[in-house]
């Protein structure tokens, strides 16, 4: 594979208003701009194409020591980006005030220096920046030495130190739920949701640590707040969305309580946001997901990539109600937009993956299995198999289903043959899995009447709600409800009634 240009990487990655502001700061430069110019060229191609560059500015001198101005113009768009995000960002703010400091330090500028030392140290236990601490509590002690510690007592100098050690422990207890954080977030990308025991004792020897017994053993907000995250994500991992969603939501409350430190980190609130808006969608709490998501759509940012996350978990949210309630016609209203957002903004291949099976999900409901079809082969076709694997299993299950209802048999034999060589190779079979193939390897091509058709889905239907006693194999339904689908083959009526009728009696239920 051919590597991708770093240059061309970056500029990709622009939104509109940070190209607008990298040429609004390059205008007042004098000289040819030579490197706008490939800015431009650069910024038109859908993939990097040098040789066509180089023709393109054929005669031009600079285009003879092109990598000098790639180079050149690279660092300019670094620097116009650092420029744009540093008005709001306390970490640039904290930077330019240790840099008075030093600056005050070395002029000799003592009573300046002290006095910058203390705003800053304001403003850096506001927001509990442990490293700007540590540095600061550096500057002080050479501020002290530097005046022979004049005017100092015995305490304030001990105070000092243990200042240091203080915020150094700090630290280290922050890194330390990270590390952690960190392990449990390694696997849970390799692997996904628990399936297995095995998985379970994995997951579980990853929170024995002695620092998750307690809160108690935290002693900061980020240390907290990664507390949180573990929790929550341990047993979103296990299922549980019931404790999941109040660990879920003591986080969002707890920097809810800390407004200042969302603005300085957005995309950690936005991440709580988006695991409690899974667990309320899981405990059926959908008056709850409105309001989370009006949340979510109100946060204003100025990250491209922020924006683009928060659109995803919004529309996948709302499909994954609409699904829910049987209201895929609502569902489908949803899919001009999706697709625009999708043209706008750059999405992992995860989130394009997931987007498109929920697509696939309301068409299915519908009953316009042909463009649930192209969707799900789009996902097969572009993301190849190095993605999530539980939604991508998944898949290549509901390929087997909607040809089965466009009426393709004679390809079901195949397909089967091809779907369980990858869910055995891949180690990722729930049982439900397993019996779908098994019905349509064995049981699909000997049925000749409709009695037996019913007989064959009453006899499956029975297997799957046994098998999805188990908490492990619950988790399958949540990508498909196989068994409404099979209840609406026994009882001849439209899926989509089925899940309706459902869907409202489960909500009378919880009134």
């Amino acid at each position: 594979m051919k590597k991708q240009d770093d240059l061309f990487e970056l500029i990709k990655s622009l939104s509109v208003s940070e190209k607008r502001y990298f040429k609004l700061s390059v205008s007042v430069q004098k000289g040819e701009k030579n490197y706008l110019k490939l800015f431009d060229a650069i910024d038109k191609q859908e993939k990097y194409n040098e040789l066509e560059i180089k023709k393109g500015f054929a005669g031009n001198v600079f285009i003879k020591q092109l990598h000098r101005t790639k180079y050149y113009l690279y660092n300019l768009i670094l620097k116009s980006l650092t420029a744009y995000y540093s008005s709001s960002s306390v970490d640039s703010e904290l930077k330019e005030l240790l840099q008075q400091v030093k600056t005050l330090l070395e002029k000799g500028l003592y009573k300046q220096c002290e006095k910058i030392i203390s705003k800053t140290k304001l403003l850096a236990e506001k927001y509990e920046k442990h490293l700007a601490l540590l540095e600061l509590s550096d500057w002080e002690i050479r501020l002290m030495y530097r005046q022979s510690y004049k005017g100092k007592t015995a305490k304030e100098i001990e105070r000092c130190y243990k200042d240091t050690f203080s915020e150094a422990n700090k630290y280290i207890n922050y890194k330390e739920y990270e590390q952690i954080s960190a392990r449990m977030f390694v696997r849970t990308n390799k692997k996904g949701y628990s399936r297995t025991n095995t998985d379970l004792l994995a997951y579980k020897s990853i929170t024995d640590h002695p620092l998750l017994r307690s809160e108690d053993k935290t002693i900061s907000y980020h240390s907290l707040s990664v507390y949180y995250t573990i929790y929550s994500s341990y047993y979103l991992l296990q299922n549980d969305y019931t404790i999941a969603y109040s660990y879920t939501q003591k986080k969002v409350k707890f920097m809810e309580a800390h407004p200042y430190q969302i603005g300085e980190n957005i995309q950690s609130y936005v991440t709580a946001l988006t695991n409690l808006i899974l667990c309320q969608l899981n405990l059926k709490k959908y008056t709850e997901v409105v309001l989370s998501l009006k949340k979510l759509k109100e946060i204003n940012t100025k990250s491209q990539n922020i924006q683009s996350r928060i659109f995803y978990t919004v529309y996948n949210s709302e499909l994954t109600m609409h699904i829910d309630k049987g209201e895929y016609t609502q569902g489908i209203k949803l899919i001009p937009s999706i697709q625009n957002g999708l043209g706008k903004m750059g999405f992992s291949k995860e989130a394009n993956m997931i987007l498109s099976y929920g697509i696939s999900q309301v068409y299915f409901g519908a009953g316009n299995y042909q463009d649930a079809l192209i969707y799900l082969n789009k996902i097969i076709n572009d993301t190849g198999i190095n993605m999530r694997s539980d939604v991508y299993c998944m898949v290549k299950i509901m390929l087997l289903i909607v040809h089965f209802e466009l009426g393709n048999e004679e390809l079901l034999e195949y397909m089967e043959k091809s779907v369980h060589r990858y869910l055995d190779k891949n180690e990722r079979l729930y049982r439900v899995e397993t019996s779908i193939l098994d019905f349509m390897r064995k049981t699909v091509p000997k049925i000749i009447t409709p009695q037996e058709r019913i007989k064959a889905f009453k006899k499956l239907k029975a297997e799957i709600e046994e098998i999805t006693q188990n908490t492990y194999e619950k988790k399958a339904l949540e990508y498909f409800d196989f068994i409404s689908w099979l209840e609406s083959k026994i009882e001849k009526r439209p899926f989509a009634v089925i899940v309706k009728e459902k869907a409202r009696s489960l909500s009378r239920a919880t009134r």
